[in-house]
């Protein structure tokens, strides 16, 4: 037995040893053929700036004892901004290496790539075979992935004797990759009808789009308070909140009367003046516009206003109308008024002034009267509530900042004096951890009844990124009698997800949020117990637990995302509460300029004090071609607490549908601009049926001057008992002239005007012409000459810059280009056309020598007669350029890589031209091909 079993481990020793010796020869010669040629970019990764151009470089290295050949350098895929890559095939001996240089520009559509990954395929042969290897880095892009949120005009008025109102809601993506968010909407006190409360929108990187809501007062409000409405915007890929905002609104009444068009004062530097109709009949002529301009040196100021003159009774409102004076760092404004950053609505007119002081404090101290016009005579002026507040931001840019604000506010309507103060601080603990808090404390107090409240509000947020995992955590608790917008609200939502690869993440969330606020008795009667009448109520809330698992599939992106909900609604006439097994699905797409976007929701629902359960789904399906887009929603049953309270009979089964389409276009060179957009609405649950077309429109009459247009068509018919129809027109003509941004405190204007100096005199003569459409360029700052040779720099800080001039075309300045900036400059600038000097450069090569040079990239030398040196790069063609004033020159390579036949070359540039081709002949260094005869 034991030869036996010495022969059979003696094999199986013999036989371990083969396989490893095996594995260890194909696993060196794996390795080996793996370094033989090693493809790969400098750097990994390239942080980036919109506008900025990068250069990174591709490094072949050829490792092997053989010479290899280059083919093809290609791009994965067409990258905007890509400037330049190497194209031409060549030969890399053994143990070289090339740096080769990619450059690229990040121009807008560039930072809008899905992909952070710029990727290159390289081919390469070698005696023996050929093979194709890529080579990959990544951009960092510096953006703002906030959504926005916000209306076109700070306050925005409904009418309550309409069936309903509208605003528009402006949402904007701040950042370059396409997002599809939810944009939820919350009326602050409860009391605002919305539809939809809840919309889904898909937007391009960068892109604006509006979005319209209806607005319904309830009919139990007698006094119509000044609402809020809180829109939060939740990302649907991780249900991750990106933007949030507070809209304010205004119900219309008989001290609250604006009759205004769609549009606030917006643009800078402009003045437009126009004809204003409406089917209502309150036609006038409309004044907007505003202006920057230098009182003195050290004083700027900026006008702002807005002004309707009525025809039929020859009266007129003056509103949004202000005057803003700048000196160093202090701002004085007066006129209409509105601030931010108080948890209080802030606007009126009155004065503001401001100062900032260190590298990021700043004090800000208003007062003000809460009254939207400035002063007018169409509406009787009444008396609104008076202002005074401060704010004070301090701490840095990078890791610390904050601010503490305070405001008091006396109602006479209410009669009712109010005090808030908040605090806010955000601390960044590295480039992927913040945290944010907020302290608020309020006080009010009834002046006929003598009730007060005092309340108290507490915040915190977290949100980082430890590896893979993300969290999020936005935190705030309000008592019911704080004062600030927050009133009497609770907020929690927590949210981890986890990023698998860079097309798979998956997410868990529990959000609570509810609004319970106190209010004090309407000062207008006594408080009587047990009277309800005097006293104001209402209770939301949502608690929602939910899921969701995100993947992309190429072009397709996939959400699935099931959560368990329960809402409750509540105020002195009625309460509802709705529990909800939910699935939420999200499908995009997108193939070149075509995206298609479906957002799905279907609920398994019961309602309180119902047995039976009943189903509900939401859909929404949009389409994007460019700037065209096709959105439609439909909804069948309730999918909300505050569906349940729209009903007209016991049955909850009905359909609402939406359909809304918008063009945005920019036509004859950009001379004409607009957008045109067009939808309809049928409410089965609302009874009623809407539709709305509306367009605007910019036509350049010339660089200063446009005429414009807008117009607006809206039907209403209701389809409930006792119906009723109606329809509304406006339109609007104008013409608009735009002026010259003014020059900041502390810089300065400088005015150049360009022209050919035929006599080379410094000196602007008949028969000498300007040069229009020059690129200027006065360090980082360039502009473009006009039609008269002038380019105007408006905002020049003080210092010593360079002029330089038309470059390509190879003219010289006849001035000394160093610019000091310590005043406003205004200069003729006289130019003499350089004379150019081509060549190129040519190989002898020896019979059978078929073995391809590369000169690209060698410099060129030209040595004038006093000494000057000037220099040019050979092309990817071999050749080369210069642009030289009359002269004798010396033209020489010194590059040893080759040797050259007549390496220096003297040539004579006279005014009338050079219209030879200088040759530079050369040939291999130590090649000799041997031919074997036979």
């Amino acid at each position: 037995m034991k030869p036996q079993n010495g022969i059979s481990i003696s094999i199986v020793r013999r036989t371990i040893l083969f396989f490893a010796l095996a594995l260890l020869h194909f696993s060196l010669a794996f390795a080996q053929e793996k370094k033989d040629v090693q493809i790969h970019f400098e750097n990994d990764s390239v942080a980036v700036e919109k506008g900025s151009t990068f250069t990174n470089f591709l490094v072949i290295e050829n490792k092997s004892s053989e010479e290899i050949t280059i083919q093809n350098i290609i791009p994965e895929e067409k990258y905007p901004g890509l400037l330049f890559y190497p194209k031409n095939d060549f030969t890399l001996g053994a143990g070289q290496s090339k740096n080769l240089p990619v450059k690229l520009i990040a121009n807008v559509d560039f930072m809008k790539l899905r992909s952070n990954e710029i990727k290159f395929k390289v081919s390469y042969t070698t005696p023996t075979i050929t093979n194709t290897e890529s080579a990959s880095f990544f951009v960092g892009k510096d953006e703002n992935k906030n959504i926005a949120i916000y209306t076109a005009t700070y306050e925005n008025f409904i009418n309550p004797a309409v069936p309903e109102s509208s605003i528009l809601l402006i949402v904007e993506n701040q950042g370059y990759s396409k997002r599809t968010v939810k944009i939820d909407l919350q009326s602050i006190p409860d009391g605002l009808e919305m539809m939809p409360k809840q919309q889904t929108v898909s937007l391009e990187g960068l892109e604006k789009q509006t979005v319209e809501i209806k607005i319904r007062v309830r009919q139990q409000n007698t006094l119509y308070p000044e609402f809020n409405i809180n829109a939060i915007a939740t990302d649907l890929l991780d249900n991750k909140i990106v933007g949030s905002n507070t809209l304010y609104l205004v119900i219309l009444s008989h001290n609250r009367q604006i009759a205004r068009g769609n549009e606030a004062v917006s643009g800078s530097n402009f003045a437009e003046f126009s004809y204003n109709e409406n089917s209502s009949g309150f036609n006038y002529l409309q004044l907007r516009g505003n202006t920057a301009f230098r009182v003195t040196e050290n004083l700027k100021s900026r006008f702002n206003m807005g002004a309707d003159y009525y025809l039929e009774d020859g009266r007129y409102n003056l509103y949004d109308t202000w005057l803003e004076l700048e000196r160093k760092n202090t701002v004085l404004r007066v006129g209409n008024v509105n601030s931010n950053d108080y948890d209080y609505p802030v606007f009126g007119r009155g004065g503001k002034i401001s100062t900032k002081f260190g590298e990021n404090n700043q004090i800000e101290i208003l007062a003000l009267e809460n009254n939207y016009n400035l002063y007018g005579t169409y509406f009787k002026q009444t008396e609104g509530s008076t202002m005074v507040g401060a704010k004070y931001g301090f701490g840095n840019a990078k890791s610390f900042n904050g601010k503490l604000s305070y405001i008091f506010d006396h109602d006479p309507h209410f009669n009712v004096d109010t005090q808030v103060a908040n605090a806010v601080t955000s601390f960044l603990i590295n480039d992927k951890n913040t945290i944010r808090t907020e302290v608020g404390l309020s006080h009010e107090k009834g002046l006929s009844n003598r009730d007060e409240n005092a309340g108290a509000l507490m915040g915190a947020n977290y949100e980082g990124k430890i590896g893979k995992w993300d969290v999020q955590s936005v935190n705030s608790f309000a008592t019911k009698s704080y004062a600030g917008i927050k009133r009497g609200s609770f907020l929690s939502n927590q949210r981890i997800g986890r990023q698998f690869s860079d097309s798979q993440r998956a997410f868990i969330q529990y959000q609570n949020s509810q609004t319970d606020p106190e209010f004090l008795s309407f000062q207008s009667a006594p408080i009587q117990p047990g009277n309800t009448a005097n006293l104001r109520y209402y209770f939301n809330s949502t608690e929602v637990l939910g899921t969701g698992y995100q993947f992309s599939l190429k072009n397709w992106n996939f959400l699935l995302a099931p959560k368990v909900e329960r809402q409750k609604t509540a105020n002195f006439y009625t309460s509802q509460e709705l529990f909800s097994y939910r699935l939420e699905t999200n499908v995009s797409a997108t193939f070149g300029a075509h995206g298609l976007n479906w957002t799905a929701e279907y609920s398994y629902s019961k309602a309180k004090n119902r047995d039976d359960w009943f189903n509900s789904l939401k859909t929404t399906l949009s389409y994007r071609y460019k700037s065209f887009s096709l959105n439609g929603t439909a909804q069948w049953n309730a999918t909300s607490v505050f569906d349940l309270n729209s009903y007209y009979n016991t049955d909850r089964n009905f359909a609402n549908y939406n359909v809304y389409a918008s063009y945005n276009f920019q036509m004859m060179n950009n001379n004409l601009t607009g957008s045109f957009s067009a939808g309809t609405s049928y409410s089965e649950l609302y009874k009623n049926l809407n539709s709305n077309v509306s367009g605007n429109l910019e036509y350049k009459i010339s660089p200063s001057w446009s005429t414009t247009g807008y117009f607006n068509f809206s039907g209403y018919k209701s389809t409930a008992d006792y119906a009723s129809s109606g329809s509304y027109y406006q339109f609007r003509v104008g013409i608009k002239k735009y002026f010259a941004a003014a020059t900041a405190l502390g810089n300065h204007k400088v005015t150049f005007q360009l022209f050919e100096d035929k006599n080379f005199d410094g000196l602007l003569e008949a028969g000498e012409s300007v040069l229009a459409n020059e690129i200027v360029k006065l360090d980082n700052y360039v502009a473009m000459t006009d039609k008269n040779g002038k380019v105007v720099f408006q905002n020049v800080p003080e210092g010593m810059y360079t002029l330089k001039v038309n470059e390509s075309a190879g003219a010289r300045l006849m001035m000394d280009p160093a610019i000091m900036v310590n005043n406003n400059i205004n200069r003729k600038v006289g130019l003499v056309k350089n004379i150019r000097v081509s060549g190129k450069l040519t190989e002898i090569k020896q019979a059978y020598d078929v073995l391809e040079t590369d000169v690209t990239g060698i410099v060129v030398y030209a040595k004038s007669e006093d000494g000057k040196i000037y220099t040019a790069v050979v092309n990817q063609k071999n050749e080369f350029e210069f642009f030289l004033k009359d002269g004798q020159y010396d033209l020489y390579i010194e590059n040893d890589k080759y040797s050259y036949t007549k390496p220096i070359q003297t040539i004579k540039v006279t005014k009338e031209g050079f219209s030879e081709t200088v040759v530079f002949e050369y040939k291999k260094k130590d090649t000799t091909i041997k031919v074997k005869k036979f």
